[in-house]
Protein backbone atom coordinates (compact mmCIF):
# COMPACT_ATOMS: atom_id res chain seq x y z
CA UNK A 1 0.00 0.00 0.00
CA UNK A 2 1.70 3.20 -1.20
CA UNK A 3 0.27 5.80 1.18
CA UNK A 4 2.09 8.69 -0.54
CA UNK A 5 0.40 7.76 -3.83
CA UNK A 6 -2.99 7.52 -2.07
CA UNK A 7 -2.41 10.86 -0.34
CA UNK A 8 -1.36 12.49 -3.62
CA UNK A 9 -4.49 11.28 -5.40
CA UNK A 10 -6.65 12.47 -2.49
CA UNK A 11 -5.10 15.94 -2.28
CA UNK A 12 -4.68 16.74 -5.98
CA UNK A 13 -8.29 17.88 -6.64
CA UNK A 14 -7.89 20.62 -4.01
CA UNK A 15 -5.23 22.28 -6.19
CA UNK A 16 -8.08 23.28 -8.53
CA UNK A 17 -10.92 23.70 -6.03
CA UNK A 18 -11.32 26.80 -3.87
CA UNK A 19 -13.83 26.28 -1.08
CA UNK A 20 -13.99 27.38 2.54
CA UNK A 21 -14.76 23.81 3.62
CA UNK A 22 -11.72 22.27 1.94
CA UNK A 23 -9.51 22.68 5.00
CA UNK A 24 -11.81 20.43 7.06
CA UNK A 25 -11.86 17.75 4.39
CA UNK A 26 -8.07 17.90 4.03
CA UNK A 27 -7.68 17.62 7.81
CA UNK A 28 -9.97 14.57 7.91
CA UNK A 29 -8.29 12.86 4.97
CA UNK A 30 -4.83 13.43 6.42
CA UNK A 31 -6.04 12.27 9.84
CA UNK A 32 -7.21 9.01 8.26
CA UNK A 33 -3.97 8.61 6.29
CA UNK A 34 -1.83 9.22 9.36
CA UNK A 35 -3.79 6.57 11.25
CA UNK A 36 -3.26 4.25 8.28
CA UNK A 37 0.51 4.71 8.71
CA UNK A 38 1.52 7.72 6.58
CA UNK A 39 4.78 8.59 8.32
CA UNK A 40 5.93 11.70 6.45
CA UNK A 41 4.12 14.64 4.88
CA UNK A 42 7.29 16.09 3.33
CA UNK A 43 6.76 14.44 -0.11
CA UNK A 44 3.43 16.28 -0.26
CA UNK A 45 4.87 19.78 0.23
CA UNK A 46 4.57 20.76 -3.45
CA UNK A 47 0.89 19.77 -3.45
CA UNK A 48 0.27 21.71 -0.25
CA UNK A 49 1.80 24.80 -1.87
CA UNK A 50 -0.58 24.51 -4.83
CA UNK A 51 -3.56 23.94 -2.54
CA UNK A 52 -2.72 27.00 -0.44
CA UNK A 53 -2.48 29.12 -3.59
CA UNK A 54 -6.23 28.79 -4.19
CA UNK A 55 -7.48 28.31 -0.62
CA UNK A 56 -6.97 30.13 2.69
CA UNK A 57 -3.33 29.28 3.37
CA UNK A 58 -3.52 29.76 7.16
CA UNK A 59 -6.44 27.31 7.42
CA UNK A 60 -4.66 24.73 5.26
CA UNK A 61 -1.53 25.08 7.40
CA UNK A 62 -3.60 24.62 10.56
CA UNK A 63 -5.28 21.53 9.12
CA UNK A 64 -1.94 19.99 8.19
CA UNK A 65 -0.40 20.76 11.58
CA UNK A 66 -3.31 19.17 13.44
CA UNK A 67 -3.56 15.91 11.51
CA UNK A 68 -1.99 13.92 14.33
CA UNK A 69 0.61 11.23 14.92
CA UNK A 70 1.29 8.16 12.83
CA UNK A 71 -0.82 5.13 13.72
CA UNK A 72 -0.72 1.43 13.01
CA UNK A 73 -3.99 1.11 11.12
CA UNK A 74 -7.42 2.65 10.62
CA UNK A 75 -10.18 0.26 11.67
CA UNK A 76 -13.85 0.99 10.94
CA UNK A 77 -16.61 -1.47 11.79
CA UNK A 78 -13.93 -3.99 12.69
CA UNK A 79 -12.37 -3.82 9.23
CA UNK A 80 -9.07 -2.32 8.13
CA UNK A 81 -9.17 0.65 5.75
CA UNK A 82 -6.69 0.05 2.91
CA UNK A 83 -7.43 2.98 0.58
CA UNK A 84 -9.48 6.15 0.25
CA UNK A 85 -10.50 8.49 -2.53
CA UNK A 86 -11.65 12.08 -2.89
CA UNK A 87 -15.28 12.46 -4.03
CA UNK A 88 -15.95 15.99 -2.78
CA UNK A 89 -17.00 17.24 -6.24
CA UNK A 90 -18.87 14.11 -7.34
CA UNK A 91 -22.34 13.59 -5.87
CA UNK A 92 -22.74 10.52 -8.07
CA UNK A 93 -20.04 8.84 -5.97
CA UNK A 94 -20.71 8.62 -2.26
CA UNK A 95 -23.82 10.87 -2.34
CA UNK A 96 -22.95 14.00 -0.31
CA UNK A 97 -19.80 12.29 0.98
CA UNK A 98 -16.41 13.93 0.57
CA UNK A 99 -14.19 10.91 1.18
CA UNK A 100 -14.77 7.25 0.40
CA UNK A 101 -13.04 4.70 2.63
CA UNK A 102 -12.19 1.39 0.97
CA UNK A 103 -12.05 -1.58 3.33
CA UNK A 104 -9.86 -4.67 3.11
CA UNK A 105 -12.83 -6.75 1.89
CA UNK A 106 -13.74 -4.20 -0.82
CA UNK A 107 -16.62 -2.58 1.06
CA UNK A 108 -16.80 1.18 0.57
CA UNK A 109 -18.06 3.73 3.10
CA UNK A 110 -18.65 7.39 2.25
CA UNK A 111 -17.73 10.07 4.80
CA UNK A 112 -19.41 13.48 4.77
CA UNK A 113 -17.29 16.17 6.46
CA UNK A 114 -18.57 19.36 8.04
CA UNK A 115 -17.23 22.08 10.30
CA UNK A 116 -19.09 22.57 13.55
CA UNK A 117 -19.71 21.21 16.99
CA UNK A 118 -21.87 18.50 18.44
CA UNK A 119 -24.08 20.47 20.82
CA UNK A 120 -24.60 19.45 24.42
CA UNK A 121 -27.98 17.97 23.59
CA UNK A 122 -26.39 15.84 20.87
CA UNK A 123 -27.77 17.86 17.97
CA UNK A 124 -25.75 18.10 14.76
CA UNK A 125 -26.40 20.31 11.73
CA UNK A 126 -25.01 19.72 8.23
CA UNK A 127 -25.46 21.62 4.99
CA UNK A 128 -26.44 18.89 2.51
CA UNK A 129 -27.00 20.85 -0.68
CA UNK A 130 -27.02 24.25 -2.37
CA UNK A 131 -30.38 24.11 -4.12
CA UNK A 132 -32.10 26.47 -6.49
CA UNK A 133 -35.58 27.80 -5.81
CA UNK A 134 -37.09 25.35 -8.32
CA UNK A 135 -36.38 22.49 -5.92
CA UNK A 136 -38.98 24.06 -3.62
CA UNK A 137 -41.64 24.06 -6.32
CA UNK A 138 -41.06 27.60 -7.58
CA UNK A 139 -42.27 28.25 -11.12
CA UNK A 140 -40.78 30.14 -14.07
CA UNK A 141 -43.05 33.08 -13.18
CA UNK A 142 -41.73 32.97 -9.60
CA UNK A 143 -38.17 33.11 -10.92
CA UNK A 144 -38.98 36.18 -13.01
CA UNK A 145 -40.43 37.83 -9.90
CA UNK A 146 -37.35 36.90 -7.87
CA UNK A 147 -35.06 38.31 -10.56
CA UNK A 148 -36.95 41.60 -10.45
CA UNK A 149 -36.66 41.62 -6.65
CA UNK A 150 -32.90 41.16 -7.02
CA UNK A 151 -32.59 43.88 -9.67
CA UNK A 152 -34.61 46.31 -7.55
CA UNK A 153 -32.22 45.67 -4.64
CA UNK A 154 -29.11 46.66 -6.60
CA UNK A 155 -29.36 50.51 -6.42
CA UNK A 156 -30.29 50.28 -2.73
CA UNK A 157 -27.35 47.96 -2.15
CA UNK A 158 -24.92 50.22 -4.03
CA UNK A 159 -25.98 53.24 -2.00
CA UNK A 160 -25.68 51.28 1.24
CA UNK A 161 -22.23 49.87 0.44
CA UNK A 162 -20.91 53.23 -0.81
CA UNK A 163 -21.97 54.88 2.43
CA UNK A 164 -20.39 52.15 4.56
CA UNK A 165 -17.28 51.19 2.59
CA UNK A 166 -16.68 53.75 -0.16
CA UNK A 167 -16.89 53.52 -3.94
CA UNK A 168 -14.39 50.68 -4.41
CA UNK A 169 -16.68 47.74 -5.17
CA UNK A 170 -13.97 45.23 -4.28
CA UNK A 171 -14.33 46.37 -0.67
CA UNK A 172 -18.00 45.35 -0.67
CA UNK A 173 -17.32 41.63 -1.04
CA UNK A 174 -18.66 39.42 1.78
CA UNK A 175 -20.06 42.40 3.68
CA UNK A 176 -23.50 42.10 5.25
CA UNK A 177 -26.21 44.16 3.64
CA UNK A 178 -29.67 45.20 4.72
CA UNK A 179 -30.65 45.41 1.05
CA UNK A 180 -29.81 41.71 0.71
CA UNK A 181 -31.75 40.82 3.85
CA UNK A 182 -34.88 42.60 2.63
CA UNK A 183 -34.72 41.00 -0.83
CA UNK A 184 -33.96 37.50 0.46
CA UNK A 185 -36.69 37.74 3.11
CA UNK A 186 -39.18 38.66 0.40
CA UNK A 187 -38.11 35.68 -1.73
CA UNK A 188 -38.28 33.37 1.30
CA UNK A 189 -41.86 34.45 2.03
CA UNK A 190 -42.93 33.88 -1.59
CA UNK A 191 -41.16 30.50 -1.72
CA UNK A 192 -42.87 29.28 1.46
CA UNK A 193 -46.25 30.27 0.05
CA UNK A 194 -45.53 28.47 -3.23
CA UNK A 195 -44.29 25.31 -1.50
CA UNK A 196 -47.20 25.11 0.94
CA UNK A 197 -49.66 25.47 -1.91
CA UNK A 198 -48.51 22.46 -3.93
CA UNK A 199 -49.88 18.96 -3.48
CA UNK A 200 -48.71 16.88 -0.53
CA UNK A 201 -46.97 14.19 -2.59
CA UNK A 202 -44.83 16.77 -4.37
CA UNK A 203 -43.95 18.51 -1.10
CA UNK A 204 -42.84 15.15 0.33
CA UNK A 205 -40.72 14.50 -2.74
CA UNK A 206 -39.07 17.93 -2.44
CA UNK A 207 -38.12 17.45 1.20
CA UNK A 208 -36.93 13.89 0.54
CA UNK A 209 -34.71 15.19 -2.27
CA UNK A 210 -33.27 18.03 -0.21
CA UNK A 211 -32.50 15.94 2.87
CA UNK A 212 -31.62 12.63 1.16
CA UNK A 213 -34.42 10.77 2.89
CA UNK A 214 -35.65 7.50 1.44
CA UNK A 215 -35.95 3.76 1.88
CA UNK A 216 -32.44 3.14 0.52
CA UNK A 217 -30.90 6.63 0.49
CA UNK A 218 -29.04 8.73 3.01
CA UNK A 219 -26.51 11.56 2.66
CA UNK A 220 -23.48 9.33 3.40
CA UNK A 221 -22.50 6.35 5.54
CA UNK A 222 -20.50 8.34 8.08
CA UNK A 223 -20.68 11.94 9.30
CA UNK A 224 -17.46 13.62 10.44
CA UNK A 225 -17.88 16.83 12.49
CA UNK A 226 -14.67 18.87 12.76
CA UNK A 227 -14.37 21.81 15.15
CA UNK A 228 -13.14 24.99 13.51
CA UNK A 229 -9.77 24.90 15.34
CA UNK A 230 -9.05 21.31 14.22
CA UNK A 231 -8.73 20.22 17.85
CA UNK A 232 -11.39 17.53 17.67
CA UNK A 233 -13.33 15.48 15.18
CA UNK A 234 -16.32 13.27 15.89
CA UNK A 235 -17.50 10.40 13.70
CA UNK A 236 -21.07 9.11 13.52
CA UNK A 237 -22.60 6.22 11.65
CA UNK A 238 -25.58 7.57 9.71
CA UNK A 239 -28.54 5.21 9.90
CA UNK A 240 -31.70 5.40 7.87
CA UNK A 241 -34.14 8.27 8.38
CA UNK A 242 -36.23 8.13 11.53
CA UNK A 243 -39.00 10.42 10.31
CA UNK A 244 -41.95 10.10 7.98
CA UNK A 245 -42.70 12.76 5.43
CA UNK A 246 -46.16 13.52 6.73
CA UNK A 247 -47.39 17.03 6.01
CA UNK A 248 -44.11 18.83 5.20
CA UNK A 249 -44.35 22.62 5.26
CA UNK A 250 -42.06 25.63 5.01
CA UNK A 251 -42.15 28.57 7.39
CA UNK A 252 -40.41 31.77 6.32
CA UNK A 253 -38.51 33.53 9.09
CA UNK A 254 -36.50 36.40 7.68
CA UNK A 255 -34.01 34.98 5.17
CA UNK A 256 -34.61 31.45 6.48
CA UNK A 257 -37.01 28.78 5.30
CA UNK A 258 -37.66 26.39 8.17
CA UNK A 259 -38.50 22.86 7.00
CA UNK A 260 -41.16 21.29 9.19
CA UNK A 261 -42.64 17.79 9.21
CA UNK A 262 -45.79 17.55 11.33
CA UNK A 263 -44.71 20.72 13.10
CA UNK A 264 -41.20 19.40 13.90
CA UNK A 265 -38.31 21.36 12.43
CA UNK A 266 -36.00 19.00 10.53
CA UNK A 267 -33.87 21.54 8.71
CA UNK A 268 -33.71 25.05 7.34
CA UNK A 269 -32.61 26.78 4.17
CA UNK A 270 -30.85 30.11 3.92
CA UNK A 271 -32.12 32.12 0.97
CA UNK A 272 -29.18 34.12 -0.32
CA UNK A 273 -27.61 35.83 -3.27
CA UNK A 274 -24.88 33.95 -5.07
CA UNK A 275 -21.89 36.33 -4.70
CA UNK A 276 -23.72 39.17 -3.03
CA UNK A 277 -26.41 41.45 -4.46
CA UNK A 278 -24.12 42.87 -7.16
CA UNK A 279 -20.92 41.25 -8.44
CA UNK A 280 -18.55 42.12 -11.29
CA UNK A 281 -20.91 44.56 -12.95
CA UNK A 282 -24.15 42.60 -12.81
CA UNK A 283 -26.96 41.53 -10.54
CA UNK A 284 -26.20 38.28 -8.73
CA UNK A 285 -28.59 35.36 -8.73
CA UNK A 286 -31.09 35.19 -5.89
CA UNK A 287 -32.59 31.98 -7.29
CA UNK A 288 -29.75 29.50 -6.73
CA UNK A 289 -26.93 28.40 -4.42
CA UNK A 290 -29.10 28.54 -1.32
CA UNK A 291 -27.88 26.61 1.74
CA UNK A 292 -30.08 23.68 2.79
CA UNK A 293 -29.09 22.52 6.27
CA UNK A 294 -30.36 19.31 7.85
CA UNK A 295 -30.77 18.74 11.58
CA UNK A 296 -29.04 15.39 11.21
CA UNK A 297 -29.93 14.00 14.63
CA UNK A 298 -33.62 14.77 14.09
CA UNK A 299 -33.75 13.15 10.65
CA UNK A 300 -31.35 10.19 10.84
CA UNK A 301 -30.34 7.67 13.45
CA UNK A 302 -26.81 8.76 14.41
CA UNK A 303 -24.52 6.41 16.33
CA UNK A 304 -21.21 7.57 17.73
CA UNK A 305 -18.38 5.76 15.98
CA UNK A 306 -15.43 4.96 18.24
Amino acid sequence: MDLIAIATAFLEPYTRNANTGNCYEIFTGLKFLRRMGLDSLTPLDALFTQIKACNTASKIDAAIAACGPVGTGLIVHGKKVVNLRNVTQDDADGATGDIVLIMEDGEELSVSVCAGKVKRDGSVDKCLSNPSCSRYGCTDDDILTFKKTAADAVPIYKAEMTTKYGTNEAAWARKSSQAAVVACSSVATMTAARFNGIELSRRSTCISDLLYIGDVTKPADILCVVDDKFKKYTLFDIGQSNITLANPTLVAEGIWLKMLVDGKEVGKTQVKFNNGVYHKGKTSSICSSWNATCHMDKVFNLTLLK
